[in-house]
C-alpha cells in the first residue's frame, strides 16, 4: 500500500491521468486542501490541473488546460509557464471561451504567482478558499492571490489532472481534503408497527383485573456510523488497489525497455569483439607488411651497389681505354696534331665521366623507394 497516488509515471512520456469525485459541492463556502509532488529530470516537464467545473469527469476527462475546449468553472494551472521555475495561474471560464483553439491562453488568468515546485523533496501545500470575502489561493502558507470579484457556484465537482511531456516529470498526488462549514440534519430512523402480543397458551384465561403487559417496538435503525466508515474505507482501498494496478503497468513496461536495451548493450559488445578480432588481425598484417618492406629494403640496396661497382668498373676501363688512344694518337700523328685537338680530347674524356655518373644517379633516385 501506499500514501500516493502517481497521475504520470517518471518514464515513459506522453502520459496523462486524472482524479475526479462523484459527488458535487452543494456549498458555496469552502477550504480545499491538496498536496502534491513532483520529481524529473533536469529537463523534464509536464502540468498539472485543478478543477471545479460543472462537467466533471465527462465533460473534462484527462484534459490539460491547452486540449480542453470549453467548460464551465475554474481550474488552476501548475507548470513552467514562459521558462521560468515555474508558477501557479488560475483560469475561469463561462462555457463560451474554447481554450484550446485561443491563441493568446495566457492572458485569460486572472490571478498567477511565481512557484519553483519541482524535486523539492517533499510535497506542496496548495490551499483554496471560498467565502463572503471572496476567493484566496495558498502555498505553502503564503498568499499566491486572491480576489474578492469571484465567486464560484455550487454544485461543481472537484478534480486533478497531470499530463507529462517527452522528457516526464512524475506527479504525485498525497492529499486532497474539503471542508465546508454546513450542517448536516440528522434522519430520524424509520419505526415500524409493534407486533402482535404473544398469545396464551391453552387452558389459561387472562386475568380480567390487570392490563396486559406492554410490547416492545423493533426498531430499524439508519446505517450506522462504523458501517459508513467501513464503506469509506473499502471504496479507499478500492482505490488504492486500482492504483497499484497502475504502477504495476507502468513499472511492468519500464522493465521491457530496461530489457530492450540491455539487449541492445549485449548486441553492441559483441560487435565491438567482432571488431577488436578485426582489428588485431589487422595489425599482424601490417607487422608482416613491415618485415617484407624491410627485406625488400635490404635487397635493393645491394643491388644498387652492385650497379655502382658496375659502372665504376666501366668508368676505369673507359679512362685506361682513352688514355692509350690519345697515346697512340699522339705517337702516330707526331707534331702533326695540335694541343687544341688534346684538350678536346681531355673534355671529352671529362664530360662522358659525369655522364656516365649522372645516368647512375638518375636510376638510382628513379627507382622503386620503399618507407617502413
Amino acid at each position: 500500500m501506499t500514501d500516493k497516488i502517481i497521475l504520470t509515471p517518471p518514464y515513459p512520456g506522453n502520459k496523462r491521468g486524472s482524479l475526479w469525485t462523484d459527488v458535487k459541492v452543494s456549498q458555496r463556502e469552502w477550504v480545499a486542501d491538496f498536496e502534491f509532488r513532483v520529481t524529473g529530470p533536469e529537463h523534464g516537464g509536464g502540468n498539472l490541473q485543478l478543477w471545479y467545473t460543472k462537467e466533471g469527469r465527462p465533460g473534462i476527462g484527462t484534459s490539460s488546460v491547452y486540449t480542453v475546449e470549453k467548460f464551465e468553472g475554474l481550474v488552476l494551472l501548475i507548470d513552467m509557464y514562459g521558462g521560468q521555475a515555474g508558477s501557479i495561474r488560475g483560469f475561469l471560464n463561462d462555457g463560451t471561451t474554447d481554450f484550446k483553439n485561443h491563441h493568446h491562453l495566457e492572458s485569460l488568468a486572472f490571478g498567477h504567482c511565481d512557484y519553483s515546485y519541482r524535486n523539492l523533496g517533499r510535497p506542496s501545500k496548495l490551499q483554496l478558499k471560498q467565502d463572503s470575502s471572496g476567493f484566496e489561493v495558498n502555498v505553502d502558507g503564503n498568499p499566491c492571490f486572491r480576489s474578492d470579484k469571484v465567486l464560484l457556484p455550487s454544485e461543481n465537482y472537484f478534480g486533478i489532472t497531470a499530463a507529462s511531456s517527452d522528457t516526464p516529470d512524475s506527479f504525485e498526488i498525497y492529499k486532497f481534503v474539503l471542508s465546508t462549514t454546513a450542517t448536516y440534519a440528522r434522519e430520524e430512523p424509520r419505526r415500524v408497527p409493534p407486533p402482535p402480543a404473544p398469545q396464551q397458551q391453552q387452558g389459561q384465561q387472562p386475568d380480567s383485573g390487570q392490563d396486559a403487559p406492554p410490547t416492545t417496538e423493533k426498531v430499524i435503525n439508519a446505517p450506522s456510523a462504523p458501517q459508513q466508515q467501513s464503506s469509506a474505507d473499502f471504496t479507499a482501498f478500492q482505490e488504492q488497489l486500482n492504483s497499484a494496478s497502475d504502477s504495476l503497468a507502468t513499472l511492468s513496461s519500464t522493465l521491457i525497455s530496461r530489457l530492450d536495451s540491455l539487449s541492445a548493450l549485449v548486441a553492441t559488445a559483441e560487435r565491438q569483439r567482432v571488431l577488436d578480432g578485426r582489428l588485431a588481425a589487422l595489425e599482424n598484417q601490417l607487422g608482416e607488411l613491415k618485415q617484407s618492406i624491410a627485406l625488400a629494403g635490404k635487397d635493393t640496396g645491394g643491388k644498387f651497389e652492385e650497379m655502382h661497382a658496375k659502372i665504376g668498373e666501366r668508368h676505369d676501363a673507359l679512362l685506361e681505354g682513352l688514355q692509350e688512344r690519345v697515346g697512340h694518337l699522339l705517337t702516330a700523328g707526331g707534331k702533326k696534331r695540335s694541343w687544341g685537338f688534346l684538350m678536346l680530347m681531355v673534355v671529352l674524356v671529362q664530360v662522358g665521366g659525369l655522364g656516365g655518373y649522372w645516368y647512375y644517379r638518375k636510376r638510382r633516385d628513379g627507382g622503386v623507394k620503399k618507407y617502413l
